[in-house]
Order: structure tokens, then C-alpha cells, then sequence
């Protein structure tokens, strides 16, 4: 096989790095939970998943006393997603991970508007 070959082969069955990566998570508010992304959809992703799940990590600590009373300004269901907005492996198991799960409902208006309701 000549390089060029090979190359194209490499080319179709490597596994791509994504684009970027961003931290998704459920913040609470005085009125329900507002699903949200940092840095935001608009703004440049962070382009390391190690980084990103670093601060996805502190973003915990910082908001883990508001959560366990409930109070606005929690965080919960903090993971990190790719470009694609797939949830992403968290670098030093490979497992996907999320930080303070908890189940929210979702409805279709809250999906378009960005709102839920508790």
C-alpha cells in the first residue's frame, strides 16, 4: 500500500477530536431551572476536555452548599459535551460522568425557551 493509500484510510477510520467543549448543566433560580452552557452556545469553546472538566468540577465545589438546601444559584447535572453537544468521556476513566445529578422535567415549551419548571 503506498503511503498515500494508507493515509486515506487513516483519514476515514481515525476518531476525530471534537471542535471544542463547553460545560451543560441545570442552574436553579428563584422561579424554576434555566438550562444553560459555559462558555454559551455563542461564544468560542474551550478547546481542551481536560480543562473543561476541570472547571466543570469547580463549578460543583462552588455551588455545592446552594444544592444541597435547594437554594437559587445551584448547579446540577453538570457534564461536559462536545461540539455536538454529545456528552463527552471524562479524560481519566473514559466514562461519561455527571456532577449533582437530579432528575428535572423537561417540557417541550421549556426546551424552547430554555425555562423549567421544578
Amino acid at each position: 500500500m503506498k503511503i498515500a493509500e494508507g493515509l486515506e484510510v487513516i483519514k476515514e477510520g481515525w476518531i476525530k477530536k471534537p471542535k471544542g467543549f463547553r460545560v451543560r448543566y441545570h442552574l436553579r433560580t428563584e422561579t424554576g431551572y434555566e438550562f444553560g452552557y459555559s462558555p454559551p452556545l455563542d461564544a468560542t469553546p474551550m478547546n481542551s476536555d481536560v480543562t473543561t472538566w476541570r472547571y466543570a468540577w469547580k463549578l460543583w465545589q462552588a455551588t455545592i452548599t446552594k444544592s444541597e438546601s435547594g437554594e437559587p444559584g445551584a448547579m446540577y447535572n453538570i457534564t461536559v459535551v462536545d461540539d455536538e453537544d454529545r456528552p463527552y468521556p471524562f479524560y481519566a476513566t473514559g466514562e461519561l460522568e455527571i456532577y449533582n445529578p437530579k432528575v428535572i422535567e423537561t417540557t417541550q415549551e421549556s426546551m424552547a425557551t430554555g425555562k423549567e419548571t421544578p
